[in-house]
């Protein structure tokens, strides 16, 4: 009952919230149900610091990533300040990666809704993942229906014409309404500028020493436990790396966080999956990335670095978990491995410089990505802002 009354309250002050006169002026930034500085939405807050005569206000519910943003000089307030708030309701704009759950929605009636996303999907998302949730649930149709006056003005940028289609099914987006450009979180491939100053966390830590960094999406969202000790045998692995002077870092996806794993007793072997540490910046220093069905490959692909995709439960994912938009096969360009044996077979051979994916790579990243998509865009992606 208390639920429902809740709900009640929250859509009744959203209807409301679109009466208040809106600035253009001002522009609201959240990501991952406001709980990280981060993905798309992070890098058009930071172009917009310097490309912009907009007004960018980051909301959180993180009270150290709002001190953090102000540290730098930015503007920062949390998810149920007054002053967050009172900025909600006058913004005309709401930039989110994730979702409208990115910033406080309550008081964004009427606002102006760009979804970055965050990634290419290999997996499907949004209303074609039918596994995840039942969208034709009653319950489902009835908050799309009272969502759809207050909070349906709503973009979605996309990265090639194969993937705008795909969003206009994923987002129930009209095709007027997806943009396609590019992720402006790849800006800092091409930033001749050193506008984004990346820290180089990981090359300074490895000191000299090749990174290979193990990237999986989550299973389940984050509901079941990523497997990682049944599928590594992590001594063998650490005594490789010793031989070739290499670092195997663990990045899980944020779902799975929270989930420890000491790995004290390898001397080569890290988890960072806690560690505050830009996943852009990470990719930068990478000299072979291993994944799985995470998009974070999609991303490599424009640094045209070698690929390994460690696919150990590949038929079970695909039955329970996600179905993909394109044959796995066709669009994953890289070694694979789907047990830790052929994990280790590969891992030698691409240590011996071997690298037969080059053109694969460049065909696949085409497909991903328009031209546009492949260069710097956040300045472009601003200017569209102002004539929606």
């Amino acid at each position: 009952m208390k639920k429902t009354v809740n709900l009640i309250v929250k859509y009744f002050i959203m209807y409301l919230s679109c009466l208040f006169p809106r600035s253009r002026k001002i522009c609201i930034f959240g990501a991952w149900l406001g709980k990280q500085y981060a993905d798309n939405s992070k890098y058009l807050f930071l172009c917009a610091q310097k490309h912009s005569t907009m007004r960018p206000v980051w909301i959180t519910k993180d009270a150290s990533i709002c001190k953090e943003i102000r540290r730098q000089g930015y503007e920062a307030y949390m998810f149920h300040s007054l002053k967050g708030i009172f900025l909600q309701l006058r913004a005309k704009y709401a930039i989110v990666s994730n979702g409208i759950s990115d910033v406080n929605h309550t008081f964004m009636g009427g606002a102006i809704y760009l979804n970055l996303w965050h990634g290419v999907p290999l997996k499907k998302v949004g209303y074609d993942d039918d596994k995840t949730v039942n969208w034709e649930s009653r319950g489902q149709k009835i908050r799309r229906a009272i969502h759809k006056i207050p909070l349906g003005k709503e973009y979605v940028v996309a990265t090639s014409q194969p993937y705008a289609k795909i969003y206009e099914s994923a987002f129930k987006c009209p095709s007027s309404r997806v943009i396609t450009l590019g992720q402006v979180r790849n800006d800092i491939f091409f930033d001749e500028e050193g506008y984004f100053l990346p820290k180089h966390q990981l090359r300074k830590a490895a000191k000299g020493r090749k990174i290979i960094l193990y990237t999986p999406t989550h299973r389940q969202e984050g509901k079941e436990k990523f497997p990682l000790e049944e599928n590594f045998d992590f001594e063998r692995l650490n005594q490789w790396c010793k031989e070739k002077h290499a670092v195997f870092v663990i990045r899980l996806h944020f779902y799975h966080q929270k989930e420890t794993l000491d790995l004290s007793m390898y001397s080569n072997i890290f988890n960072i999956t806690e560690k505050e540490m830009d996943i852009q910046e990470l990719l930068m220093d990478t000299d072979l990335l291993i994944t799985d069905y995470s998009s974070t490959y999609i991303d490599y692909l424009l640094l045209n670095r070698p690929l390994m995709f460690y696919e150990f439960d590949y038929e079970d994912y695909l039955m329970n978990d996600r179905e993909m938009y394109y044959p796995y096969e066709e669009v994953t360009p890289g070694y694979h491995a789907r047990n830790f044996d052929q994990f280790m077979e590969e891992l030698e051979r691409i240590s011996q410089g071997e690298d037969q994916f080059k053109e694969e790579r460049k065909k696949v990243c085409d497909l991903f990505y328009c031209k546009e998509g492949q260069k710097a865009i956040g300045e472009t992606l601003l200017k569209i802002m102002k004539r929606l």
